[in-house]
């Protein structure tokens, strides 16, 4: 009985975490995944509670600098405002940018329904794709997605081609080649499944219009959490998904681009304590507990013939505490505490 019920908490928790927005961000890069050069010196700052932590990241080491109040904010973004990187944040419907200068955080759109993730624009631009959505199960009620500008007057405009009753709850920003695209997450029918489930769905992003490149389903198996990266550097983001197998069990597969949809490149069969999969730029990490709720983690290496996984030492928490440093660091605030993690390659 005692092991079922630290069985269902496990579940519960992993569920719920699920659900969590990013809640440390670098924001001194020039792209989205703000992976430069470890001699360059990057900002992190993470939430904690109503705080804000800030740190500089100097030669691979942690300086921390403040703490700031921070009440009600939910997720952080590395964006761009004026030409220059900044803090995004979102605070129920709004999402703001953080003055440093006057110590405030500054309101630049206010949405019908609350902030849940922000995407800022990969080209460095100031604009950033909104998730909203309220608490719900198995995934947020009324989600939506909205594109939101600010270079001159800020604007804010629904992705109509991703629609209400997708109920997307997850967005990652991909590409194939020289075209932009973007994922998400959805629940629903589809013709192949008539009963609610995770789909994957695909679409072209270009100025500022979608157009759908694949309606997905289950992929070869249903999967429970995904990521987007380009993991090897020629330019096309793969999919790597945590699937359940038949068994009940929990396995990982990758799928590349081909045109409209995906195809699978490599899979495992279950792997004990898998539950989740997150990507820092081109790194992609996997979470989960071992027997008796201990953390466990991997890296996703490829090899010229697949891929392998590579087990920390010592995990992180969350992928929510974690923001990608440089190609070969992680940083993060958990336990009172900044960390910074060396990615572990054999």
């Amino acid at each position: 009985m005692r092991q079922a019920a630290l069985l269902f908490t496990l579940i519960l928790l992993a569920v719920a975490a699920r659900a969590m927005a990013p809640r440390a961000a670098c924001f001194d890069g020039k792209d989205d995944s703000c992976m430069r050069p470890r001699a360059v010196r990057s900002f992190v700052a993470a939430l904690d509670g109503n705080r804000r932590h800030l740190a500089k990241i100097v030669r691979s080491a942690v300086m921390d600098l403040a703490v700031l109040p921070a009440d009600h904010l939910t997720t952080l973004a590395a964006g761009h405002y004026r030409g220059k990187p900044v803090l995004l944040a979102a605070r129920g419907k709004s999402l703001l940018w953080l003055d440093f200068l006057h110590h405030r955080w500054v309101v630049l759109v206010t949405l019908p329904a609350p902030i849940r993730e922000i995407h800022p624009s990969p080209d460095g631009a100031p604009a950033a794709m909104l998730l909203t959505g309220g608490a719900g199960t198995p995934v947020p009620t009324d989600g939506a997605l909205w594109w939101a500008t600010w270079g001159g007057k800020c604007t804010m405009a629904r992705v109509t081609p991703v629609k209400d009753y997708f109920r997307p709850w997850q967005f990652w920003w991909s590409r194939v080649g020289n075209e932009r695209r973007f994922a998400v997450a959805t629940y629903k029918k589809t013709h192949f499944a008539p009963f609610p489930h995770n789909c994957m769905f695909l679409f072209a992003w270009k100025g500022g219009k979608a157009e759908a490149r694949w309606l997905g389903s289950r992929l070869s198996r249903p999967y429970v959490d995904a990521a987007h990266a380009d993991m090897r550097g020629d330019g096309r983001y793969r999919m790597v998904a945590v699937e359940q197998t038949k068994e009940g069990g929990r396995a990982l597969s990758v799928y590349h681009p081909i045109g409209f949809g995906y195809q699978g490149e490599w899979r495992t069969e279950a792997i004990p304590g898998l539950e989740r999969v997150a990507n820092y730029g081109k790194i992609v990490l996997c979470f989960g507990h071992a027997a008796g709720g201990k953390p466990c983690a991997w890296r996703l290496l490829p090899v010229k013939d697949g891929y392998r996984l590579v087990a920390f030492a010592k995990a992180p928490p969350a992928p929510e505490a974690l923001v990608g440093v440089d190609l070969t660091h992680l940083a993060g605030w958990w336990n009172g505490a900044w960390h910074i993690i060396t990615l572990p390659i054999e």
